[in-house]
């Protein structure tokens, strides 16, 4: 299984999330209010050890797209942002990561960055998104 593959499934598990379609690959699709996807972001090999495993870190960018008309639903939002963050956070604390096969075993997750990224053109929706790192080893 693709580490992007592997990461959407594990994001969809967080119950924060209003989810009635799968979190898209690289953008948001459809027309309705609420979306999500993740984009990967960049990829770099940090490290060969002595027996030839290789540790890279992979970067992803979660976005949100959601109601953003009015205070109410901007701080409703960061509540949102908030959350997953710390709920990401707390996957990393306790271990608990995706399962990637090949060879490939989780080291880390971190989150960075959630903020609001792009408004629509008429106000009402706004795209949010949240930096991921997955940091990991491949035999």
């Amino acid at each position: 299984m693709s580490v992007i593959k592997a990461l959407r499934g594990f994001l969809a598990g967080y119950d924060g999330m209003e989810l009635t379609e799968p979190i898209f690959t690289d953008q948001l699709t459809g027309e309705k209010t609420v979306g999500y996807a993740l984009a990967p972001a960049g990829n770099a090999k940090t490290e060969t050890d002595i027996l030839g495993n290789k540790t890279y870190q992979r970067s992803y960018v979660f976005y949100a797209k959601t109601a953003a008309g009015d205070e109410v639903d901007r701080q409703d939002n960061q509540d949102f942002i908030e959350a997953f963050t710390d709920w990401l956070e707390e996957q990393d604390d306790t271990g608990n990561y995706p399962a990637l096969g090949g060879g490939k075993e989780i080291e880390g997750i971190t989150v960075s960055n959630g903020l609001l990224f792009d408004v629509s053109e008429d106000g009402r929706t706004g795209t949010y998104q949240v930096q991921i790192q997955l940091i990991y080893t491949k035999e």
